[in-house]
């Protein structure tokens, strides 16, 4: 991955993502700022700051309660994955099919992917 460094997600690397996601819609899915799998409700995030899923994804970052690996090309992120365990990311889809399988659940899971539009397809992407 030439020219790409990954960092953890955060507070100290917040302003990166933050600046991604308001050059995406809020990161996609309807500006969710990858909050969805939080499983976050409408009570929680008023809480959070106001009633929107920026300040609920910052604080759960200043808390240590939301995890991601992000790209960096240079100064400015351009794609995240996040990562966490189970009860960090409960709003998974299909989990009933999931959890009744009868496996032990994992220690983590992976929820969200995005890579900034005009980074897909880089032949630096790896």
């Amino acid at each position: 991955m030439a020219g790409y460094e990954i960092r953890a997600l955060t507070s100290q690397t917040w302003g990166a993502f933050a600046a991604l996601c308001e050059r995406n819609n809020g990161g996609g899915f309807g500006g969710c700022w990858c909050c969805y799998f939080h499983n976050a409700t409408s009570t929680e995030r008023r809480e959070a700051g106001g009633g929107d899923w920026r300040r609920y994804k910052e604080r759960l970052v200043g808390e240590g309660n939301a995890h991601a690996a992000l790209v960096f090309d240079g100064d400015d992120a351009v794609g995240w994955c996040q990562y966490g365990s189970p009860d960090e990311l409960p709003g998974i889809t299909h989990k009933k099919e999931v959890e009744s399988a009868g496996q032990p659940l994992p220690d983590y899971r992976l929820g969200c992917f995005f890579v900034e539009r005009r980074h897909r397809g880089s032949p630096n992407a790896g």
